[in-house]
């Protein structure tokens, strides 16, 4: 790992970038950030919020706007037309500071689609994070959106993400628009627990406490598997698992801007 982009989108605002930032990381390492205010939190947004977000845009260390978005999820209902608003208000200032934006989006595709068509202009940057959403989604960003990624957590090899793995198969989620992220603390990947199983017996029944940027080969190696079979089936090259992690990589470093 030589850099990370660190997501910072609760509320009340904090500092703990500045924080971050005086940690004694490793040499040529990189820290960049990213701020934005969660759809659970859009009860309390309000202007103070707003413009605080807009002067931490100016931070040399801030790379993105985000995350931001909705959740119809969990959240009640009577959130929903506040989340929209807070939303566009984000998304209007993401891309007057020029910033790339991080999505989050929950059982809410219809509504996130047509607020991203409404506000953000079609070469902007985007990372739709952690994405669990369907295919009119994911086929609606490649084709309006060309510089925007999806990104893929250890959630990928949870049940109920076939629709997800599927969309990797068959190529709608091209490599090449691909970001892996862990979503720490949570969404460690499963396939941890297996090599866990097979290296370290005693501890594997345990839950693992956070997950963390050095489970992403994991991840990838489950992406992978799945990119392999549609390619496999296409006649196409297959992909290492350190070839997987270059592009990846080198995704994310056009995304954000950021040498990794």
């Amino acid at each position: 790992v030589t850099a990370v982009v660190d997501i910072h989108c609760d509320l009340p605002l904090s500092n703990l970038h500045e924080h971050a930032l005086t940690l004694e990381w490793p040499p040529h390492f990189k820290y960049y950030f990213s701020k934005g205010v969660h759809p659970h939190c859009a009860m309390d947004y309000n202007d103070e919020v707003h413009e605080s977000l807009i002067q931490t845009m100016s931070h040399p260390s801030c790379v993105a706007w985000g995350e931001c978005g909705l959740d119809y999820f969990k959240n009640d209902v009577s959130t929903h037309p506040t989340q929209r608003t807070v939303f566009a208000r984000q998304l209007q200032a993401a891309v007057a500071a020029g910033k790339p934006i991080v999505i989050h989006t929950r059982s809410a595709d219809e509504d996130t689609l047509r607020i991203l068509r409404e506000h953000v202009p079609r070469d902007h940057r985007m990372h739709v994070h952690c994405f669990t959403a369907g295919p009119v989604l994911a086929q609606a960003l490649m084709a309006e959106w060309p510089n925007s990624y999806i990104g893929i957590t250890g959630v990928v090899g949870y049940k109920g993400m076939d629709h997800v793995t599927h969309m990797l198969k068959s190529g709608e989620i091209p490599v090449g628009r691909l970001l892996l992220e862990t979503d720490s603390p949570y969404m460690a990947p499963r396939s941890a627990y297996i090599w866990l199983r097979d290296t370290k017996p005693e501890i594997s029944k345990k839950k693992l406490a956070v997950s963390h940027a050095g489970m992403i080969p994991f991840t990838a190696e489950h992406v992978m598997v799945h990119v392999n079979a549609g390619r496999g089936e296409r006649g196409e090259p297959e992909m290492g698992l350190v070839e997987m992690l270059d592009v990846t990589r080198g995704n994310a470093a056009k995304m954000y801007g950021i040498d990794v």
